[in-house]
Order: structure tokens, then C-alpha cells, then sequence
């Protein structure tokens, strides 16, 4: 049964992935804290958008909607959707408020600042570090996933107002790791498809250069697709991703605390490991709800 439930998903993305393709040949070139119950990583909720927006109300005076669906659609990804440094600062002081839970570990919470003491005491070296939704639900994530503009693309890009938007806050700790743990902290190209259409929102909320963990993605994979990509449910190694789409293709995206992009789940991606420098990230994920 998983089996079959596997390929009908598989074959309907293959149908998704082949009707796109004549626009595409159209283009040109802290304290310790014990959990108390299990913690939500993520705040999922179903959502009808509304129709009308008020973008004078929108945190991104100077993002151009036409320019940022247009890339989106071309390439699998937009950059240059910008946080406020005053709302990056806000959204920073909550690590401070707030304990992280190491590798997403119930029993494992500790605040950022105590990230070398917790690791002492748990004897783990951690991965990520993810806020639950004592975090996630503070006022000033709540306007960011609903801000005017990023809605309008939403709407306009998934060619629906009913979705689902979940939100996550988390660390990505430059440390040393085995080849396992790489590869289970997603090293290696991947999508964020699941079966669903959607796309999702970045905002880098520390510096971000090629030493700390840049996000990359694969240029036009959300629809050139190998066949053998649609069905195989694994990561795809670097050799593998330039033998089909070219190195010129991988682009890793770095910038400042507030830089922000906006991607097609089904665009192939990674993260590379911090070399030296921990990145932390807000992301908001907008997918198609069942109806």
C-alpha cells in the first residue's frame, strides 16, 4: 500500500512537472529546562487567504511582485525579500527567551547562549538547535507570515488562497560531524516536496557567507526533473546534481542578518555546514491544502 501511495504521488508530480515544460523552453537565458510535554517544532495551521491586499501595510516596501513571481517560476527561487533590521532584531532577542531543543530532541532543551555547557552535559555535539511553538508564536512571526506582499505571491504563485503555513526557527551549529550525520542534518541535495505544492520563505537572521552554512539551490530544478529524480526518495550527490544540470546552475545564496528568498519546494537544494560561524534562519512554509 505504501508502495502504490508512493508512485500515485510520484506519477502526479511527473504530470505537474511535464505541463510546465513548454513555458520553460519559452525562456531564454540562558538555563537549562526540562520539557514538560513533547514540544511543536513547527505552528501548522490551515489558512483561507483573503483576496485583497493592503501591501502599503507590508513589512517589504521595496519588494516588486512581478519581478520576485517571475523568478520564481523561471529559475525555482527569488532573492532580495528583506527583513527590517528593527523586525531581525525581534526575532533575535526571542533565542534569547526562548530554549532551543538540540537535533529536535524532546529532552534536550537549552538556551543558545549555554549551547557549549548543554553539550557538556548531554554529552552530544548538536546539529541544529529548534525553537517550538512557545517561540513560533510570538506577534512578530504572526506578521511576517501573514504580511500583505508575501501573500499576494502565495496566491498568485500557487494559484489558490486555501493553504497551510508552518513556520520554523532554528540554528544550524558550525561544528565537526561524520558523513552519517551530514547527510541526516541534509547535506545533500534534496526537495522539500512531500507530495504537496508549495513554497517556502528564508530569512537568514545572522550573516551569512560561504563559511556558515549558505542555503544553494539547484537553478530550474523545480522543473527540469530526471526522471529517476520524480521516484527516488533520497539525496542527490554534488556529482550528480552537475552531470545533469551543470555547476554553473548550483547557487549558493549568502547576505546579511534580513537577507530573504522565496523557493519552489520541489527545487532541488541543500545547506552547506558551517565551517565557523552558527546561521540562524526563520523559514515559513505555505503548501496547497488538502481539501
Amino acid at each position: 500500500m505504501l508502495v502504490i501511495k508512493a508512485f500515485i504521488s510520484s506519477f502526479q508530480e511527473l504530470q505537474t512537472t511535464l505541463s510546465e515544460f513548454p513555458s520553460m523552453f519559452k525562456q531564454t537565458d540562558g538555563k537549562f529546562q526540562s520539557s514538560r510535554r513533547p514540544p511543536v517544532f513547527f505552528w501548522q495551521h490551515n489558512s483561507q487567504i483573503q483576496q485583497t491586499f493592503n501591501s502599503s501595510n507590508s513589512l517589504f516596501r521595496d519588494l516588486n511582485l512581478i519581478e520576485s513571481i517571475g523568478s520564481l517560476k523561471k529559475d525555482g527561487f527569488a532573492l532580495g525579500i528583506n527583513l527590517p533590521p528593527d523586525i531581525v532584531r525581534e526575532i533575535v532577542s526571542l533565542t534569547r527567551k526562548f530554549p532551543c531543543y538540540g537535533d529536535r530532541k524532546n529532552d534536550r532543551s537549552f538556551y543558545y547562549s549555554e549551547k557549549a555547557e548543554a553539550q557538556t552535559k548531554y554529552g552530544e555535539v548538536f546539529v541544529k538547535g529548534i525553537y517550538d511553538e512557545s517561540a513560533l508564536l510570538n506577534p512578530v512571526i504572526h506578521k511576517i507570515e501573514n504580511d500583505p506582499k508575501l501573500l499576494e505571491i502565495v496566491t498568485t504563485y500557487l494559484g489558490t488562497n486555501s493553504v497551510q503555513k508552518k513556520p520554523h526557527l532554528w540554528w544550524k551549529f558550525a561544528e565537526e560531524s561524520t558523513l552519517y550525520e551530514r547527510r541526516r542534518a541534509a547535506q545533500m541535495f534534496y526537495d522539500n516536496r512531500n507530495g504537496c505544492r508549495g513554497i517556502t520563505f528564508f530569512f537568514y537572521l545572522t550573516d551569512v557567507n560561504l563559511c556558515s552554512s549558505p542555503h544553494v539551490f539547484v537553478r530550474g530544478s523545480h522543473i527540469k526533473k530526471k526522471l529517476s529524480y520524480l521516484f527516488l526518495r533520497r539525496g542527490f550527490t554534488y556529482q550528480q546534481i552537475t552531470q545533469y544540470y551543470g555547476y554553473q546552475n548550483i547557487l549558493p545564496i549568502c547576505g546579511k542578518a534580513g537577507f530573504g528568498f522565496v523557493a519552489d519546494t520541489r527545487c532541488l537544494q541543500k545547506a552547506n555546514p558551517p565551517a565557523s560561524k552558527d546561521r540562524l534562519m526563520l523559514e515559513i512554509e505555505f503548501t496547497v491544502r488538502d481539501k
